[in-house]
């Protein structure tokens, strides 16, 4: 069965075995798989398991769904697609295999996706690294 690779809000890592057919995602506690975030909808998204393929259907989110960025309305999901409900990411993952805590942070952070992991902001008083002198450029 295909799986989800999730994040908690205490930063452990949770995989969610996707049904056959129908798969309904959100905030909501009657979901199938239930999202701790407040910018994923009640009733977010629907996830079909079909023989040949796997598609995400939003369900009229108020803030969208996201395959790699990019929002959608349907899509057939491919293996290592990031999904985002709102600001809250996952990673869809074709096979039926188990991950270990550290396989799937590692997934679920590769590619610079990091999933509910704060971002400390830029400091504006932060030292920079000098500009190269422009005389020289390497020539001897």
């Amino acid at each position: 069965m295909p799986t989800l690779l999730m994040m908690t809000a205490t930063g452990e890592t949770r995989q969610v075995q996707l049904a056959p057919q129908g798969n309904r995602v959100g905030r909501g506690p009657t979901n199938d798989v239930i999202v701790d975030s407040a910018q994923a909808s009640r009733d977010h998204a629907l996830i079909d398991v079909e023989q040949a393929f796997v598609t995400i259907t939003d369900l009229g989110s108020r803030n969208g769904t996201f395959v790699n960025d990019v929002q959608i309305e349907t899509q057939v999901l491919v293996d290592g697609d990031a999904i985002r409900l709102g600001t809250y990411e996952m990673r869809f993952v074709a096979t039926d295999q188990e991950f270990t805590q550290i396989e799937a942070l590692r997934m679920l952070t590769m590619h610079g996706l990091l999933v509910n992991i704060p971002r400390p902001a830029a400091d504006a008083d932060a030292p920079t690294a000098p500009e190269a002198p422009l005389s020289g450029r390497g020539k001897l």
